[in-house]
């Protein structure tokens, strides 16, 4: 079902798509809320990702969930048998898009990070309707997406000062969902599941 997930309408749980994020660190998440706060300053309905935390996707959008249950409990599957693993960053923000509206932090495929993604789509494919964007993997850490040519190059400007260091470590996953519109909804979180650090 090839359907963009920026004109998905909100399901019977309230929410229009769901993704499970490794939220970055503290420093690189204040950072990165500032730089958007500052680019879409004044800006009415600026887009939902403004209020989501930098963060790297590791499972693809999806929609079209049986239950918020269900998601939950395949996410904290895989997080109790994962050791905390560590995010590398694979060199600086690269722009994309037409006009430059996007720009991302490319990510190493290490090892970890590509076992977390390949058991999410597993578990968590079977039992969606829609799941969005191609299957391959390409990790990364959105800076800012789909601007317009003002806030794009607004973007731009602010990230030239920008410090993010060399990855993050992760110990948790976050199960999010984002309502629609697309600009003017919001991300939320829906659980954290800590990895194995016991054992």
């Amino acid at each position: 079902m090839n359907v963009d997930p920026r004109d998905v309408t909100n399901d019977r749980h309230g929410f229009a798509v769901y993704g499970v994020f490794a939220i970055a660190g503290q420093a690189q998440v204040s950072a990165i809320s500032e730089l958007r706060r500052a680019m879409y300053s004044g800006v009415e309905d600026p887009p939902a990702y403004v209020n989501a935390p930098a963060h790297v996707t590791v499972k693809r959008l999806f929609s079209g969930i049986p239950n918020v249950e269900d998601i939950q409990e395949a996410v904290h599957g895989l997080a109790e048998s994962t050791k905390p693993f560590r995010i590398e960053f694979a060199g600086d923000p690269e722009s994309s898009g037409g006009g430059n509206s996007s720009l991302a932090v490319p990510v190493k495929s290490t090892s970890e990070l590509v076992t977390v993604n390949t058991t999410l789509e597993s578990a968590i494919g079977q039992i969606v309707e829609t799941e969005y964007r191609p299957i391959e993997f390409q990790p990364h850490m959105t800076v800012f997406q789909d601007a317009d040519e003002d806030e794009s190059e607004r973007g731009l400007r602010l990230t030239k000062g920008l410090r993010l260091g060399t990855g993050f470590h992760v110990e948790t996953l976050e199960l999010m969902a984002r309502t629609a519109p697309l600009r003017g909804g919001r991300w939320q979180s829906l659980g954290s599941f800590e990895l194995d650090i016991w054992s």
